[in-house]
């Protein structure tokens, strides 16, 4: 995908993003007072992409990094998966040229005690008919039976 076409896509996701503050849709605890919060699973309109959106929420009194959660690098979240059990198929986290199609460090530094933030990732669609799927962060188990919106 063309940078060009990447801004495209981003501006009509952030445009057709969920409410702020909505129910998660799935949690898992990273670490002891550390949550990963699923906040929204959808195809993008017109697009073979899937948009993972997702917070970590840091309620514990050390200091986190990406990094040591294992979500990425310190550079760019990477090692967020999406697996399809009924189709036997993992997803990794797409890329454009170089370029990771996710948060990058300027969203990912260091999460102090009590802060919260949330990030992106984009990832090749599923088949059509796939209606949920598992959000996989590794060293965890992955949070299951995800809701899809199309």
């Amino acid at each position: 995908m063309k940078p060009a076409h990447v801004a495209i896509v981003l501006a009509a996701a952030l445009a057709a993003a969920g409410p702020v503050g909505a129910q998660p849709l799935g949690r898992a605890e990273l670490a002891p007072g550390v949550t990963f919060e699923v906040l929204r699973l959808a195809k993008l309109p017109g697009h073979e992409i899937v948009e993972l959106r997702f917070a970590v929420a840091n309620g514990s009194e050390h200091t986190v990094t990406l990094e040591r959660l294992r979500i990425g690098t310190s550079l760019t979240v990477s090692e967020v998966q999406l697996v399809d059990f009924a189709n036997a198929t993992v997803y990794k986290i797409g890329e454009a040229g170089v370029e990771r199609l996710a948060s990058r460090y300027r969203d990912g530094g260091p999460l102090a005690p009590g802060e919260r933030r949330e990030f992106w990732a984009w990832y090749k669609a599923p088949p059509a008919g796939t209606t949920k799927l598992a959000v996989f962060v590794p060293g965890v188990p992955p949070v299951l039976d995800v809701p899809l919106s199309r």
